[in-house]
């Protein structure tokens, strides 16, 4: 096996690895904050035509909070992944439909973020993970 391959292959997981991190923490910070003020949240989401919203709600705070957890930890990251490639694509949807704004003035973020959600949903967790332990692929 060449050398490059040797060095490649375990930095690709090393990649994964903080790339799940910063991704994980993201979303958990976001997650956290519907949790923590679930009624607001319920509020604005039947306020801006999701309703019921308890139900919207709930669907946030388990893709953003415990999803975030769950992909942290590399435990269901595939699924996980694809519900938050769900969320910033509509919040990508909102943001230049509803809101009117522009890329750099209001949804660049979701769509950095969406790259990394799209990322783990082709290339998986890797093998510093839960997943590759527990042998889910």
């Amino acid at each position: 096996m060449p050398i490059t391959q040797l060095i490649t292959a375990p930095m690709m997981d090393v990649g994964l690895l903080i790339v799940r991190f910063f991704l994980g923490t993201f979303f958990i910070a976001h997650g956290y904050n519907k949790l923590k003020d679930k009624e607001a949240m319920v509020k604005w989401l039947n306020l801006i035509g999701y309703k019921p919203g308890i139900f919207w709600a709930w669907v946030l705070i388990i893709t953003e909070f415990f999803g975030g957890l769950f992909v942290l930890f590399g435990l269901g990251t595939r699924l996980f992944a694809s519900m938050m490639t769900v969320v910033m694509v509509m919040g990508i949807y909102h943001r230049r439909t509803v809101k009117r704004l522009n890329f750099v003035e209001g949804w660049e973020l979701n769509y950095m973020t969406l790259a990394s959600t799209i990322l783990l949903i082709i290339v998986g967790a890797g093998m510093i993970s839960l997943d590759f332990y527990l042998g889910i692929t």
